[in-house]
């Protein structure tokens, strides 16, 4: 078989950018297995060539289970995620982001047959980055749950070692997009006239739309004598949170109401309703880490997908902002 008529495998393959993902490769004629908790495909019929599994990396912990689950795929993306929401048990960050790559290493390392990992972790590894932009080589500072235990699973996979093992690490940046909800809120926000900038919205985003990702990891997949090497997949465009949602506003016929809220207020306002609502389950509007986010600069350098992959982003931010919001209109989320 030709590399790209080989099964990829790809753990966390149904959700945002896994989906994105496995379309690209399915388009191509490249045979794909998804990996999902649930095991079904939430964008309509089965792309041609991929099938769907049954298998939550968070609890499965069986050896049997694991070598069954990457028999006959020896390229495999690891995309199984859990994102930063309030009252989350910190245990299943762990589960999902450190011991799962754990059990799919040691699965390798028992099938004795050769094999790439494509780990996709985050450029939260690096915390706040400050002014300047931070490249792949910049020392992890992880600050919240999420980013220590990918910043730890991300240990794991480059320390591993075996014969005809690659390991491949891509941190994708701030990822936007069509079925993205994870930013659902912030448009919502906007939509409602309850958003307000923080510390005067100055804090500076890059982000980058799911397209450029999808392809960023296809072309990982793809291209020879990549072990070791880390990328990250940010977008071209630096924009404050204030522009960036007062771009939003335009693309709702809106704007964006002040006044802003001064950061120590935001913060006594988000301790506030956390202590109000996680103890009925209720995500609050305003959290502490989320006060953190839009106040905090995240700039990253891409030297290296773009040297040695070839890649520079192709989607505009104005032009995804209008593809995000065109889905969210179309699929009735605004």
């Amino acid at each position: 078989m030709t590399p790209g008529s080989e099964r990829v495998l790809v753990l966390g393959g149904s959700g945002f950018l896994g989906s994105h993902l496995v379309e690209r490769l399915a388009r191509a004629g490249t045979p794909v297995r998804v990996v999902s908790a649930r095991g079904r495909w939430p964008w309509g019929a089965l792309p041609p060539g991929v099938a769907s599994t049954r298998f939550d990396v968070g609890e499965v912990t069986a050896p049997r289970d694991w070598d069954a689950l990457i028999e006959g795929s020896s390229r495999i993306v690891n995309l199984a995620g859990v994102l930063q929401r309030p009252g989350l048990p910190h245990d299943l960050y762990r589960r999902v982001h450190v011991e799962a790559p754990r059990h799919l290493l040691a699965a390798v390392a028992r099938a004795r047959t050769p094999h790439r990992i494509v780990h996709v972790s985050t450029t939260g590894v690096l915390g706040p980055t400050g002014p300047e932009p931070l490249a792949e080589d910049a020392p992890p500072r992880p600050v919240t749950v999420y980013e220590r235990t990918k910043a730890e699973g991300e240990r794991v996979v480059r320390e591993a070692r075996g014969p005809g093992l690659e390991r491949i690490v891509v941190r994708p940046g701030l990822v936007y997009g069509e079925r993205d909800l994870h930013l659902l809120g912030l448009w919502r926000a906007v939509a409602s006239g309850t958003f307000r900038t923080i510390g005067g919205g100055r804090a500076r985003w890059q982000p980058v739309h799911v397209d450029d990702v999808a392809r960023a990891l296809d072309a990982v997949l793809a291209a020879p004598g990549l072990d070791g090497e880390v990328f990250h997949v940010a977008g071209k465009e630096v924009v404050p949170v204030g522009e960036l949602a007062a771009r939003i506003a335009r693309r709702l016929g809106t704007h964006v109401r002040g006044p802003g809220l001064p950061l120590p207020l935001a913060l006594a306002a988000g301790v506030g309703l956390e202590a109000l609502l996680l103890p009925f389950g209720i995500e609050p509007p305003l959290s502490r880490a989320r006060v953190r986010t839009l106040t905090e600069d995240r700039l990253y350098r891409s030297d290296r997908v773009r040297e040695v992959l070839g890649l520079t982003p192709e989607v505009s931010l104005d032009a995804g902002l209008d593809r995000t919001h065109a889905w969210y209109r179309s699929h009735g989320h605004l």
